[in-house]
């Protein structure tokens, strides 16, 4: 059986968000709810929440980018859910810049994910359900429309 960890001083609280920051990047945000779901102290969290980001361990700037484009690039999300996603771990709204994604591979994931849930099924109801799954993907309502026209005469 583990031990349970004790974060009572400001280096075992430090030593446990490098742990953290050692398997994947985390927001301020998150590291700091992780920090505090384990028992450690806000103070102790603020400390090394400094630390952090003095060494370069957490940048909420760098980690928005970096996600969005995952986001992006690997599951396809539209601009609107990588929006929502990066709100959700904490990244504050001067970070969140989405300028950087391309609108024309933008318009290929969604064509693509459209393809893909149709599956060769056009019928009305079919297409509904494309346009619930895009939609509810982050993708713009007339981007989704645009799209659905091409499978319109088939």
């Amino acid at each position: 059986m583990r031990r349970k960890e004790t974060l009572n001083t400001y280096e075992a609280v430090k030593e446990k968000a490098l742990r953290l920051l050692e398997f994947r990047s985390h927001s301020e945000h998150e590291l700091s709810q992780k920090l505090r779901l384990l028992g450690a102290k806000q103070e102790h969290i603020e400390a090394v929440l400094d630390f952090c980001r003095e060494y370069g361990f957490v940048d909420d700037k760098a980690y928005a980018s970096r996600k969005a484009a995952d986001l992006f690039r690997l599951k396809k999300f539209g601009r609107r859910r990588i929006e929502n996603e990066l709100r959700s771990l904490g990244i504050p709204d001067e970070y969140i810049i989405l300028d950087e994604l391309d609108p024309d591979e933008e318009r290929d994931n969604l064509r693509a994910l459209a393809e893909k849930k149709l599956g060769g099924d056009y019928s009305q109801k079919s297409r509904d359900r494309c346009i619930r799954f895009l939609a509810y993907r982050g993708y713009d309502y007339y981007d989704i429309k645009d799209v659905m026209e091409e499978f319109h005469d088939v």
